[in-house]
């Protein structure tokens, strides 16, 4: 019987699910005519389970390790399924449908994705129209590949060329590597607050490390000494930041630039390991078990592009300021209008896309921490405040250093490896991503796709988590929300909306 072994981290994300918090991708796709749904099932199984192995095939574990294994009951059947909403049928009745199969756990009995093909559902404007929900567990592969794979069932008139998303790790990922790159480079004369934070900062990751097992057969611990020796030469004035470790992070953002590839490590380092827990505020608690889901109205993104050009940010910077003016109107909202900034965790492949995913899929992406100020009630402001941390990120190693830890923590055993991931995820308010989908438009067995979403899951106890994605000439935004914590969640999208009308008309000079 064919068998394939998982990745540590494809096994850690198996291991994840809690009843409130399913390690589950979820992906919706709307049409606004009703595909012939005998051709879906066809290319169901010619592009997705034929190509990719892991489509049939259930999680079995041996000892410790986990195994993607064949088995004889295997039926595409058991994983498709037919679904007719009542008349009408509105958007509102989808986004309810979206938001009750979330909280349904993937039978790991079988193999671990599932999909509705959604009849009747009624557009605004009076179209009749269809959805594809499809949920794949995360253990199967990260965001990126599954979008990969769900639009890799559709065909689009012109093929481009593969985008460049992601990145090889141009070094060395083990503990020793980093931890020795960050010695050399506090040798050739980092500011005494850099070197400072990094003994810190390094140290502290160390400890989470160590906790999570013992790396690289103690070559970790020789590099700490080397950091270690560093830090005994700093001044009184980095000593004194040592004490006061909550504050380094915020230091080396002030020292730091987006040319100061160093510091930006070092405020990397200490915005992951030294960073408090999420600050407390209306959506905070412990998250139950009913999610929510809603979509912004669409975007143009030409509109986006001309703000951005306006400005001298991109496309990036103005969707995600926008969700910053989108967080700020809802805080206040709800009393809390004191809060200036919320951390996110921003996944980023670290392997280049291909053509065409391999057939063995698996996760190959690391979490970025982007904070996002809040609060900032001129957009110009706003928007530069945004641009400026991503571009401290970009002009970082963090993708790399959180690759690493992510390495090391899914290879600890499975209650320090999930203690330690809600560690870090407990720091965020939620994941966020920002996916460039096709230019052009593309077909669903010849039925033309009106739009997309998809949304990562949820760890510890984020709240949210929000996709953007961009086709065809412009913008979905859909908020995937803890019904508990976020039970207006339908807010989120209609302050998005009131938020960018205000950026066009600031920066545009226009009323959309």
């Amino acid at each position: 019987m064919a068998r394939s072994r998982l990745g540590v981290q494809d096994a850690l994300w198996l291991t994840m699910d809690r009843p409130n918090s399913l390690m589950v991708i979820d992906t919706v796709m709307w049409f606004r005519e009703v595909p012939d749904w005998d051709k879906v099932d066809e290319i169901i199984d010619e592009r997705l389970v034929d190509r990719y192995p892991v489509f049939s095939r259930r999680p079995v574990q041996e000892g410790s390790r986990w195994y993607w294994e064949d088995y004889s009951d295997f039926d595409v059947a058991d994983h498709v399924h037919r679904v007719t909403m009542d008349a009408p049928g509105t958007i509102a009745e989808l986004q309810a449908f979206v938001a009750s199969q979330r909280s349904v756990p993937i039978d790991k009995g079988r193999a671990l994705w599932s999909m509705f093909l959604v009849n009747n559902v009624t557009f605004p404007d009076g179209s009749e129209g269809a959805a594809v929900m499809a949920r794949f567990h995360h253990a199967i592969a990260d965001g990126v590949r599954l979008v990969q794979v769900s639009l890799g069932m559709c065909d689009l008139a012109e093929v481009p060329s593969p985008a460049k998303v992601g990145r090889k790790l141009r070094r060395s990922t083990t503990p020793l590597a980093i931890a020795s790159s960050a010695a050399r480079n506090i040798g050739r004369g980092a500011l005494d607050v850099a070197v400072s934070a990094a003994v810190t900062a390094t140290d502290a990751f160390a400890g989470a490390v160590d906790t999570a097992q013992a790396v690289a057969s103690g070559e970790l611990d020789v590099a700490l000494e080397r950091l270690t020796d560093a830090g005994e030469t700093v001044s009184s004035r980095a000593s004194s930041l040592a004490r006061n470790p909550d504050r380094i992070t915020d230091v080396a953002g002030l020292v730091s630039s987006s040319d100061n590839r160093v510091v930006n490590d070092v405020a990397s380092v200490g915005k992951l390991a030294l960073s408090p827990p999420s600050v407390q505020t209306v959506w905070s608690g412990t998250p139950g078990v009913a999610k929510g889901a809603s979509f912004a109205p669409r975007i143009d993104l030409d509109e986006v592009k001309l703000i951005g050009r306006a400005t001298a940010t991109t496309v990036n910077d103005v969707l995600m300021a926008t969700v910053s003016g989108t967080l700020t109107r809802y805080l206040r909202e709800h009393g809390d209008a004191d809060l200036d900034e919320v951390m996110w965790m921003v996944p980023v492949s670290v392997k280049p896309l291909e053509a065409e995913p391999s057939p063995d899929l698996g996760n190959h992406f690391a979490i970025v921490a982007l904070r996002m100020p809040l609060g900032i009630d001129d957009v110009r402001e706003r928007l530069a405040a945004v641009h400026e941390a991503m571009e401290r990120i970009k002009s970082s190693d963090e993708a790399l250093l959180t690759y690493t830890i992510q390495r090391a923590i899914a290879q600890a055993p499975t209650p320090v490896a999930t203690g330690l991931t809600n560690y870090f995820a407990n720091k965020a308010v939620g994941v966020l991503t920002n996916v460039p989908g096709p230019r052009q438009p593309m077909t669903l067995a010849g039925t033309e796709v009106d739009g997309v979403l998809g949304w990562a899951p949820c760890s510890g106890n984020q709240p949210m988590t929000i996709c953007m994605f961009s086709y065809n000439g412009s913008v979905a935004v859909g908020f995937g929300t803890d019904a508990t914590l976020v039970p207006d969640g339908d807010r989120l999208g209609e302050h998005f909306a009131e938020e960018f009308a205000r950026m066009q008309d600031e920066i545009l000079g226009r009323v959309p």
